[in-house]
This record gives structure tokens, C-alpha cells and sequence, in this order.
């Protein structure tokens, strides 16, 4: 059997050509206008015995496909070029955490960058005497010093009375010692870059829907009076490991009965009742991209009669909002849609008030290398290669029922198409995918 080479991380099921993450960091330099940008990956201070697992940030990987921790990013166009920073090899570590890629000719050759440097200082011996090699910081330091020098970083604004992020007391530090320095704001910027996916984004998102749906299928043969809500979600879990999915794109939520009112319930501690319905929301993450599918399932295989007058509508809002679905078209104003369907629903609560109210969220959200990615607000524009959900639900505390149907769309040219199409949403097709079992 081929052994996997686990230098670069390996922690993605499947990485895109490192071409395509040279092409979004020229993307980006034609969206900054000069100067050194610099980006932190996510840390990982595991030393001997830790045990846990790494996750890249987002937006460091969107534009690096590098997997392992404590990497700097520097782009120097015209003054260096592309620039990764890695801690030197710790050989030690590495039994406990697995051999690393670092500094050197051969890792810039894998992950296409110009060099790969130490992010640490160091020296050589050159002519008989020891000589300091600078690490990040120092070379920083050299470039900001510079006549008119601006970095370019990730320095979102701090919310008020809140402790700064560990990227704005960097950069407070370097203005210290140099106070003529710029600084900008590039987070923006790369969050553009993301809302729309490219071709190979939406391949990894296909094989992270079918993963996802096959959790689903686990979770709706695992579901039955008396079952745990944390056996649904092994079930499912099992279902993305064996689809080749790296894990979770989110903590999954299993909730049966008053548990399917809450939204973000992901306690899982609960069990199945019988005449209760059961909220399935989980996603798989391929490739670092997330899937996130919605199901409501009856405890006992059928719906009941009340129980398929709340499904059958929110089954409505959801088919409706999706052929509105098309380029130029609100996330708001599909919610509109949604929420009209309930409104002007002959069905009522307990109290005989209308069920608009019921419906607390929104009707989805932007879907990518994060379960809620950046795609700006509700109110702007949809565009061809967005990749939103569509999920409105109907939540009756006093009922202890709670329906939410989820589903993730590609917006086209001329509308959109349902990426998980092959997972069912009739009710009756809810009720035979459960006899499955």
C-alpha cells in the first residue's frame, strides 16, 4: 500500500494544483496597490504527548493550500516575490506530531513559492565567522523601514472594550518602532476573493454535499423511538469518514422533539420519542470545504397529521425561495418569499397566531471553505459561482416540534442548481428513506 506523505499536513482529503493558489495571490496583488502583505496562518503550539488536531485559517489557505502551522504568508511583488515562513524541523516534535515540511528549496518547489524561509532567527558560519540570519521579524522589520512602506495584514476592526486580536498588537508593536509606518486592512479584500467559487472549489463542494449526503441517509436508518441523539450522530460521522471526508464541517446537531426548536442545538444528550420529529443539520468537510445539509425526520417513521401540515409548508417556503433563486436576486428577498409562505399560511399556532413568527433566522448563507462564509450582506446581489443554502424551518417550543429543511445551491448563469438534489425532501420520500432501515 502507497503510504500518504504526511510532510505538508495532509490533513485535506484533497488539495487543489498549487498553481491555483499562485493565481489567487496574483488576484490579490492586483487588488492591493503596493507595499508587503503579510497574513498568519493558525497556530499550533502541540508539543511532546499533545494530542489534538489542526485546522489552517481559511483565508491562509485559500490562498496558500498550506497545511501546516505557524506558516507566514509574505508577498513582495517586484522585492522578493512569494515568501512562506516556516518554524525549522524540530525532529523531536515530530515523533509525537509527524514529519513536517521545512524551510527549504524543497518544500518552496511543493507549495510554489519563490523561497520558504525560517520564520526563526538563526546563523551561519561564513569565512571562519558566525553570522546572524534574520527570521520573520527581522526581515519584517528591514522591508517596513523602508521610504513610504505599507503592510498590508488582517486588521479587521476591534470591537470597543474587547482585547485586540494578536495581529493588531503586532502591528502596534512595529509602529512603536517605527512610527511612519502603514498599515491596511486586507481581510476585506481576500473575503471578496472568496465569495465566488471557481471550478475546482466547486468540485471539492460536490464531493462534500455527497458526503454529507450519505451522513444524512446514515442518520435517517439510525433514527428510531429510544435511539440516542448521539447515535445519530456517530452514524453520520461514520458516513463522512467513509466517503473519504476529513470530518465535520460544523458540530453536528441531532434534535429530537423541544430539542428541534433550538437552533444551535449540539448537546446531541437527548433521546428519540416516538411521536417526536428529529432535526438533523450536519455538513462533512472535504478538501476544507463544508457541506451543510438540513432534515426533519418522524422518531417513529410517519408523520403525523400536524406534523406533516408544518413539514409540507416549510417544504413550500423552501421550494419557493429556490426558483427564485437566480443572479441579481437578495438572500433578503428570498427570506421575503419564505416568510410570506408562512404568513399567509391558513395554519396556526396554539394560540391561532399566524406562523410567521416562528420562522426566527435567516434563510441561509454564503457556503465554502467555511459553513458561513463571507458573501457580504443579506441585501447584496447574488452572483453566477456563489454557493448559498437555502434552509427556512418553523420552530414550536410549546408544540416541541421544529421542522428545518436545508439544502445547498450553486447560483448559475440563469438560476441555480440544487448540489444536493439527491437527497430527498418530500415527506413521503422522508418516510421511505426511513423504512430503509
Amino acid at each position: 500500500m502507497t503510504q500518504r506523505d504526511t510532510r505538508g499536513g495532509s490533513y485535506a482529503a484533497e488539495l487543489q494544483p498549487w498553481e491555483v493558489y499562485w493565481e489567487r495571490r496574483r488576484t490579490l496583488l492586483e487588488r492591493t496597490d503596493g507595499g508587503t502583505i503579510v497574513l498568519w496562518g493558525a497556530g499550533d503550539e502541540r508539543s511532546y504527548g499533545d494530542v489534538g488536531s489542526f485546522r489552517q485559517g481559511s483565508s491562509f489557505f485559500y490562498l496558500t493550500g498550506v497545511e501546516l502551522p505557524n506558516a507566514i504568508l509574505a508577498l513582495r511583488p517586484g522585492a522578493g516575490g512569494d515568501l512562506l515562513f516556516l518554524p525549522p524541523r524540530n525532529e523531536n516534535v515530530e515523533r509525537w506530531t509527524g514529519p513536517k515540511w521545512g524551510p527549504g528549496a524543497e518544500a518552496a518547489a511543493a507549495f510554489g513559492f519563490d523561497e520558504v524561509l525560517s520564520s526563526a532567527p538563526s546563523e551561519i558560519v561564513l569565512d571562519a565567522r558566525r553570522r546572524p540570519v534574520p527570521g520573520f521579524e527581522g526581515r519584517l522589520a528591514g522591508w517596513l523601514a523602508e521610504p513610504d512602506s505599507v503592510l498590508w495584514s488582517d486588521l479587521p476592526a476591534a470591537s470597543g472594550g474587547a482585547p485586540l486580536p494578536p495581529t493588531h498588537r503586532f502591528v502596534a508593536a512595529l509602529r512603536d518602532r517605527l512610527p511612519s509606518l502603514g498599515a491596511r486592512d486586507v481581510s476585506g479584500i481576500v473575503s471578496s476573493l472568496r465569495v465566488v467559487k471557481d471550478t475546482g472549489e466547486v468540485a471539492l463542494m460536490r464531493k462534500a454535499i455527497a458526503a454529507t449526503i450519505d451522513g444524512q441517509r446514515a442518520a435517517a436508518r439510525a433514527i428510531a423511538p429510544g435511539v440516542p441523539e448521539g447515535v445519530v450522530d456517530g452514524a453520520a460521522y461514520a458516513a463522512f469518514r467513509r466517503a473519504g471526508a476529513e470530518g465535520v464541517a460544523f458540530p453536528s446537531i441531532v434534535g429530537s422533539g423541544f430539542n428541534a426548536t433550538t437552533l444551535h442545538y449540539d448537546q446531541n444528550m437527548g433521546t428519540c420519542g416516538s411521536d417526536e420529529l428529529v432535526v438533523v443539520d450536519i455538513g462533512a468537510r472535504y478538501g476544507y470545504y463544508c457541506g451543510d445539509l438540513t432534515r426533519t425526520y418522524p422518531a417513529g417513521g410517519r408523520f403525523s397529521t400536524r406534523q406533516r401540515q408544518i413539514y409540507d409548508l416549510v417544504l413550500e417556503a423552501h421550494d419557493r425561495a429556490a426558483a427564485a433563486m437566480r443572479p441579481g436576486v437578495t438572500i433578503f428577498e428570498l427570506r421575503t418569499i419564505a416568510y410570506t409562505v408562512f404568513e399567509d399560511s391558513p395554519l396556526r399556532d396554539g394560540r391561532g397566531a399566524r406562523l410567521g413568527q416562528y420562522f426566527i433566522h435567516g434563510l441561509g448563507h454564503h457556503l465554502g471553505l467555511d459553513a458561513h462564509d463571507p458573501g457580504g450582506a443579506d441585501e447584496s446581489p447574488l452572483q453566477p459561482g456563489m454557493v448559498i443554502t437555502n434552509e427556512p424551518g418553523i420552530y414550536l417550543p410549546d408544540e416541541g416540534l421544529g421542522v428545518r429543511i436545508e439544502n445547498d445551491f450553486l447560483i448559475t448563469e440563469d438560476g441555480a442548481e440544487n448540489l444536493s438534489a439527491a437527497l430527498p425532501t418530500e415527506a413521503a420520500a422522508i418516510e421511505a428513506l426511513m423504512q430503509a432501515r
